[in-house]
């Protein structure tokens, strides 16, 4: 037993500690992508635990220079993965290439907790994505239905003929060897696989049908493309096994047992190795002129010998075309070469040249340098995982994890918005409704930067955005001020049955054309060619049906635009039937719930554009956040005379939602021009000072429409929001400071994700009042629930609070990676500009200095010196200063040193070391004057 543990003593001071192996391993990758740029690392967590705290879950990396050698290989990976052997078990799975001189090049790793369909999936995703998209790739694997899954996978990029799948044979024939039990059969397979020639490779089928007839008939059962040479079509480039995985495996054996860092560090010194020995390599090739790596040199030497046996007869050189009757060997290649006098060269693979081989070890590894110079890690959070569990799938995990995502697309049809011209008659009739302050909206272009930066801080979990200071979220209150909607009445759902046709032929009084319909989508244009600029409207009936075409217009241009860029759902028509009875529906809480479930959907990673109501977004965050909010210079069109415009713009007194103020008027941009990394870093390092709380004070409100402020009882009622297939939550408990009280831990309350999976995709054809019964049961009863006032928020909290400790152990505190720069998206590139990585760095180097120097004065001996003691009094000043002026004081617990003891200012004890020192330096100037003169006698 003592010896076991004297050997795990000496492991751990070898290679590190189990446990802190894992906590070191983040750093550890950050520092070699710093040094060895391209290197790709991918992390996933899970969340496990009583705590729901988030672990380490798996981990991928490939090294740059391999990733970019890898161009110059053959197009063919072998994958395979193999058991670790250390404290904690697992697999480490590798994907492998073959240079031009067929030795292996190893690509990309991981390590997962064991070879599933989930894992291996993972794996060939993170290949595909982040190492090669090159196609026509071929794999060779086992037959493990987790490779099988994933080669198969419809959209993975592995499915031909992007890629080709292939069997490893020697796999296929150890398993016919297990099933069967026949060592003859194995043999007989194995001949038969490598067959080059098809009638080979017949005659040793009939040979195993002989053998087996059962296994026959399993063979023919398996695609002969997979196993069979001959069927390959050349994809292989002849290699039929996995031996080159299980060399690498074989090569790493001895560390499969080492704490996780180490072995990943021992992956990059044998590839470092690797490379400095086959670059020399393909070096001296080059310098010697040759032409094909070594081994391909050889092969032709021997092809060539092999060919002189040939007997070659030609009847038609033009065209090629030659009888040659092998002697010895099968390499006909070479001998109908030099028959007509042609360089076999033109029939090699490029990829076998030396060029290739050279280029393939060109780029060179580059040195991590020791731990002490380590850039300190930042988890970005959050520490505690049970409420944000779905981190793992959120764009903000993948931007953290170096993925480069573009802005989202804005799904919406605002441009159509401005050409409806609408009739009087009707815009008389609809101004009567809580729709009069929608149809004073105009187009105003969208910031697609701003609204991505927002969408990564949404989070599905809470329905909040999460801040730096806080949660934030887009409220009842805000659809109320900004677009005039009412929140009271019914929820905004129906039956979605079908016979939209005769709907529109009953509601609208029109037939749409083919072109126009297509299921419960119909276009825009046909409504605007249809129903806009209408000279006359004989009767009650044409008036009520050029209103529905007009709302109509209006729901799918403004409240509810989906992503198709030109349509609107019929499914809202039928709750236009009785317009007397529009006003009684909440379309206010209709909209919120399709803005928060198009949000929840585009925080996904696979997720590429974003429709809803985004203008209410956009709007939202001019009026609260300062970034990216323009300035409004000056109107766009003439004020009418004798009419007050208290607040500077469009916005009609009594008549207009908040959201005019914004419209129709010339608009100096700043900040959102910078570019989506800059407007995320800028919400990294936001203060709660740059955010409105409370935009919506008495002096703005008292001029705007009454219909603002009639439901202000039911802004802060904690209710299910429904839409038909939407149902979301609103947590108005979660951002009481919007609301003018202060913020409590909130209660956590689920927001039903599992209902983001339905969705009106195929027309899908039923009753959603049938469906959400239990939720719109909750929307009848939400006065029951309501947010209860609280203390008096005065504009700023405590960072002492209780409730910044919670909320900081919960959210995702940064989105802006530690490798980000934004300095590029910056007109001025002559000054560094730090980001909120650097800040949170700054922050952390900080403390641990003013913690240190704190700890040390309050321990320091009455006889130190007194310029040691200033020194380090100084040091903790300066941290505590540099805390203070980045708003991070609250960090720290100030206290006032102890006030030092009299001896260490006593003026003889002063003067004593004065004059110590002085004797010190004379006798050492003494005996340095010696040395010198014993120097010129010698």
């Amino acid at each position: 037993m003592k010896t076991w543990h004297a050997k795990q003593k000496a492991m751990a001071d070898l290679y590190g500690d189990w446990k802190r192996s894992y906590a070191l391993l983040p750093r550890y990758l950050q520092a070699l992508k710093t040094t060895n740029p391209g290197t790709v690392v991918k992390f996933a967590y899970k969340v496990g635990g009583p705590s729901n705290v988030r672990v380490f879950d798996r981990v991928f990396w490939a090294f740059g220079p391999s990733i970019r050698g890898f161009e110059h290989c053959r197009p063919i990976l072998t994958v395979d993965g193999t058991h670790l052997y250390g404290k904690y078990k697992g697999v480490l799975l590798i994907a492998i290439g073959v240079d031009a001189n067929d030795q292996i090049y190893p690509l990309a790793f991981a390590i997962v907790d064991c070879e599933s369909i989930d894992t291996w999936g993972w794996f060939m995703d993170c290949i595909r994505k982040h190492v090669t998209q090159r196609e026509g790739i071929c794999v060779i694997s086992d037959r493990h239905v987790g490779i099988m899954t994933a080669m198969s996978k419809v959209g993975g990029g592995w499915t031909e003929p992007q890629a080709f799948h292939r069997f490893c044979t020697r796999h296929q024939a150890s398993n016919i060897n297990t099933k069967f039990k026949s060592n003859e059969l194995k043999l007989a397979f194995l001949s038969t696989a490598c067959a080059a020639q098809r009638k080979r490779f017949n005659k040793g089928m009939q040979k195993i049908g002989s053998i087996n007839p059962s296994a026959k008939v399993l063979l023919e059962s398996i695609p002969l493309s997979k196993w069979s040479l001959c069927h390959d079509g050349g994809h292989r480039y002849g290699i039929k096994t996995t031996n080159n995985s299980e060399c690498f495996n074989g090569v790493l054996k001895r560390v499969r047992f080492l704490p996780i860092t180490a072995l990943v560090k021992a992956t990059f010194f044998r590839i470092n190795s690797y490379f400095v020995k086959h670059r020399e390599d393909a070096n001296k090739r080059l310098l010697e002129g040759c032409m094909w790596s070594e081994k391909v040199t050889e092969k032709l030497a021997e092809n060539v010998k092999r060919a002189a046996h040939h007997k070659v007869t030609c009847y038609d050189a033009r065209r090629g075309l030659y009888e040659v009757v092998t002697g010895r060997g099968n390499r006909l290649g070479s001998e109908v070469c030099r028959a007509n006098s042609i360089s076999s060269d033109q029939y090699v693979d490029p990829f076998y040249s030396s060029g290739e081989y050279h280029g393939s070890y060109r780029s060179s590894f580059h040195p991590v340098p020791d731990e002490s110079y380590w850039m300190p890690w930042m988890d970005p959070g959050p520490d505690d995982g049970k409420i944000l569990h779905l981190q793992s799938t959120h764009r903000s995990q993948a931007i953290w994890e170096g993925e480069e995502l573009k802005p989202l697309t804005l799904r919406g049809h605002m441009k159509a918005f401005k050409a409806f011209k609408v009739p009087e008659a009707v815009l008389t009739y609809v101004n009567n409704t809580q729709f009069r302050g929608i149809t004073r909206f105009c187009y105003v272009p969208l910031d697609a930067d701003l609204i991505t930066a927002l969408v990564e801080r949404w989070r599905q979990e809470t329905h909040t955005f999460h801040l730096p200071f806080g949660e934030a979220t887009v409220t009842l209150q805000d659809v109320a001020m900004l677009f005039g909607l009412r929140i009271s009445g019914r929820p905004v759902t129906g039956s979605s049955e079908g016979g939209w046709l005769n709907l529109c032929v009953r509601l609208l009084g029109a037939t749409p054309s083919i072109k126009a319909i297509k299921g419960s989508k119909l276009k825009l244009t046909w409504l605007h060619d249809n129903f806009q600029n209408v000279a006359n409207i004989n009767s009650q009936y044409q008036l009520h049906c050029h209103v529905r075409a007009y709302l109509l217009y209006l729901f799918g241009a403004l409240l509810f635009p989906d992503k198709s860029g030109s349509t609107v759902s019929l499914i809202y028509l039928p709750l236009l039937e009785n317009l007397d009875q529009i006003d009684d529906i909440s379309w206010g809480s209709g909209v919120l719930a399709c803005l928060y479930r198009n949000l929840c959907k585009a925080t996904k990673v696979d997720c590429f554009e974003i429709a809803g109501p985004l203008l209410l977004l956009q709007l939202w965050s001019w009026e609260r956040v300062s970034i990216g909010r323009p300035d409004i210079v000056r109107s766009r069109v003439p004020r009418q005379a004798g009419v007050a415009y208290p607040l500077g713009s469009q916005v009609l007194t009594g008549v207009d939602p908040l959201g005019c103020k914004w419209l129709r008027v010339q608009r100096g941009f700043k900040d959102h021009r910078l570019g989506l990394v800059v407007i995320r870093d800028l919400l990294d390092k936001m203060v709660e000072l740059q955010f409105v709380w409370q935009p919506y004070t008495p002096s703005v409100v008292q001029h705007l429409s009454p219909i603002c402020v009639q439901d202000q009882a039911e802004w802060t009622v904690i209710a299910p929001l429904i839409c038909f297939e939407m149902v979301e939550w609103h947590f108005p408990n979660r951002c009481t400071r919007q609301f003018g009280w202060q913020q409590m831990i909130p209660e956590m309350g689920s927001t039903w994700t599992r209902l983001h999976g339905i969705s009106r995709k195929g027309d899908w054809s039923g009753n959603y009042e049938t469906m959400h019964q239990e939720s719109i049961a909750k929307w009848e009863n939400r006065m029951s629930n309501i947010v209860e006032p609280g203390l008096p928020f005065c504009g700023l909290m405590n960072f002492e609070d209780e409730y910044f400790e919670w909320y900081n152990a919960i959210t995702r505190r940064i989105i802006t990676p530690l490798s980000q720069t934004v300095n590029d998206d910056y007109e001025d590139h002559h000054y560094y500009y730090p980001t909120a990585a650097d800040f949170q760095i700054l922050t952390q180097t900080s403390m641990v200095t003013y913690n240190t120097t704190q700890e040390m004065i309050s321990n320091m001996p009455d006889d130190i010196p007194l310029a040691q003691y200033a020194m380090i009094e100084k040091m903790r000043n300066m941290s505590l200063n540099s805390l203070v002026n980045t708003g991070q004081g609250h960090l720290i617990n100030y206290q006032e040193p102890r006030p030092p003891s009299p001896p260490r200012y006593d003026f003889r004890h002063l003067a004593h070391r004065q004059q110590v020192m002085t004797q010190e330096s004379e006798e050492a100037e003494s005996s340095q004057r010696t040395r010198k003169k014993g120097k010129k006698h010698n």
